[in-house]
């Protein structure tokens, strides 16, 4: 089908996200795509709600980054996966799918939890293999992100924009972008590189930059306490280690954030309420695709608001008033709502590392009684399915 683009959203969606992408924070609704020639500096441009960045003369991009700070790219493989459609593309996916696209909740994107994935990297003195792999490890995310594994994902599969990374790789012109700098394809491969991802509960670039943006963002932890969080930050026994691990100085600092990532896991990630929007949404981009409405391949080609109009462009009647009740009615009250068995209950247990020890060690045997608490957090959720 033609992607024509009909009617506007309706007011109330629009009302609710002009709140977060206009607040004071928020640099999200700055365009992205900047055309400049080769000696001019550019105006910041929006990554997200926390994150901005520059193209500066000498062909530098200079990230301003409310948790991290200010992080100069100067390496041309890197300027150039920056500036590469594919990677601007994140900027257009809310990294909380329908509520971050409704204004619901803040609105994160794929495209600076990338970024902030890659500047830990960086302060921790990672390869630039590393580095690049932590930019790129979410760039087969869909838009609505993983509002789409409850759309198309079969039962007991990976989060759908893993299963289909190669075929979308595949349209893009990043491989040719890694051959011609000499990067080794392998960093599609985030789970080669420890640093960047690791099993839960586990500590890694991922993990750690979604807790600080989405803790932070939702209100779960001061920005002083996120900022204290990368200060402890370290690769043991260093970053170029075969066996190397993301690890914490300060096991008072790493409680700080287990318990913020607890807490953001209650309210946000595994809230019933928010997956409810997220079920509810998928049934009627399942039914769409399944009935040849909209062509799947359109995942990876529009943004979130673009891929909203065109739902309500292809909707018959019924799927256009659940579309609406979506807009209108918001999140739900979770009273009564239980947690799906396949939500996942998410813990933190980092590895800490203090002055004269050989060895890091878990936060939960530094300190037991975070392996109680944490423990009992799964149980209680666990009941509440």
């Amino acid at each position: 089908m033609a992607l024509a683009f009909p009617q506007p959203i309706s007011r109330s969606f629009l009302d609710r996200a002009h709140t977060f992408t206009n607040h004071p924070a928020s640099v999200a609704s700055v365009k992205f795509g900047i055309h400049i020639g080769p000696t001019e500096m550019s105006s910041p441009t929006g990554a997200g709600i926390l994150q901005t960045h520059q193209l500066i003369e000498n062909h530098s991009i200079l990230i301003r980054d409310e948790i991290y700070g200010e992080e100069l790219v100067y390496e041309p493989v890197l300027v150039e996966l920056l500036q590469s459609p594919e990677v601007q593309r994140l900027q257009g996916i809310c990294q909380h799918g329908v509520t971050g696209l409704l204004g619901l909740t803040p609105r994160v994107t794929r495209l600076e939890h990338s970024v902030g994935a890659f500047i830990l990297m960086r302060r921790v003195g990672a390869t630039i293999e590393e580095q690049v792999a932590a930019l790129l490890h979410d760039i087969s995310h869909t838009n609505l992100s993983h509002v789409i594994d409850h759309a198309l994902s079969k039962p007991g599969e990976e989060s759908y924009h893993e299963v289909h990374k190669t075929r979308y790789l595949e349209t893009t012109r990043l491989p040719d972008i890694l051959d011609r700098h000499g990067i080794n394809q392998k960093v599609f491969e985030e789970e080669l590189f420890p640093l960047v991802e690791m099993p839960s509960p586990q500590l890694c670039a991922d993990r750690l930059d979604y807790a600080l943006r989405d803790a932070v963002s939702f209100g779960k932890l001061a920005m002083e306490d996120a900022k204290r969080v990368v200060g402890s930050l370290k690769a043991f026994p260093s970053a170029t280690a075969t066996r190397r691990l993301l690890v914490l100085d300060d096991p008072h600092v790493a409680l700080i954030l287990s318990r913020a990532y607890i807490t953001t896991d209650k309210d946000i990630w595994s809230s019933p309420a928010n997956i409810d929007m997220y079920q509810r949404t998928g049934r009627v981009i399942r039914e769409l695709v399944e009935a040849g409405s909209v062509d799947d391949k359109v995942l990876w080609q529009v943004s979130d608001a673009e891929f909203w109009t065109l739902l309500r462009q292809a909707a018959n009647p019924e799927q256009l008033r659940a579309i609406e009740r979506l807009e209108e009615e918001g999140i739900p009250e979770d009273n009564g709502l239980r947690l799906p068995h396949c939500a996942k209950i998410r813990t933190l247990d980092p590895d800490v590392w203090q002055g004269g020890e050989n060895q890091p060690a878990p936060l939960s045997i530094v300190l037991p009684t975070w392996g109680s608490e944490r423990q009992q957090y799964i149980l209680s959720r666990s009941q509440h399915r």
